[in-house]
């Protein structure tokens, strides 16, 4: 069976796993992890003092905890990342054995926090140094590119970059960047 919030893939056999053990839980003691799990994706460090108590509670052994927590997790990125409506993935998460009172706890939460789980997300994606300085030299043999970079992935900021390229390969790579252009403002309706 294909699930949304997997990708339209079948659901890992790890987390059938996690599922039915989240099952088992309370439900104040599930929107509590849910709770820490949102606030841990979001930036904020989780805290492990609640979550062991949250454990003795619900008679979990600790690495029955990890699981739960990294299951827990996966369900909260996925759903973001795939964009699935709460109530689609209330449904989803039912078809996998969560119990149903769970699930709708498990919505609630997520609906609470999906635009600041979908900031979170956007904000630690993976994000290409940007040119601050541009300078073009023609030569004898073609075009000397001198960038400044910066960006959080550089190991050092303020990074200086030369490309040099022929006359033709410049005439090129002109070309290729009209042509992106073009079909990115088809793309967007423009």
């Amino acid at each position: 069976m294909k699930f949304r919030f997997c990708g339209d893939a079948d659901c890992p056999d790890w987390l059938l796993m996690q599922i039915n053990t989240l099952s088992s839980l309370d439900p104040d003691a599930f929107e509590e992890i849910c709770t820490l799990i949102v606030k841990n994706l979001q930036g904020e460090e989780l805290d492990y003092a609640r979550l062991k108590e949250r454990r003795k509670s619900a008679n979990l052994d600790m690495s029955a905890l990890k699981a739960c927590t990294a299951g827990i997790a996966y369900i909260f990125r996925s759903g973001i990342s795939y964009s699935v409506p709460s109530r689609e993935l209330g449904a989803e998460l039912e078809q996998l054995g969560l119990e149903p009172h769970l699930s709708s706890t498990f919505v609630k939460v997520y609906s609470e926090h999906f635009e600041a789980l979908r900031k979170s997300a956007m904000d630690g994606m993976l994000t290409l140094p940007r040119p601050t300085q541009i300078s073009a030299v023609r030569h004898s043999g073609g075009l000397r590119l001198d960038m400044t970079l910066n960006g959080s992935t550089l190991a050092e900021p303020n990074k200086k970059v030369a490309v040099t390229m022929s006359t033709e390969q410049a005439a090129l790579l002109l070309q290729d960047l009209k042509h992106v252009s073009n079909k990115m403002d088809a793309l967007m309706g423009n």
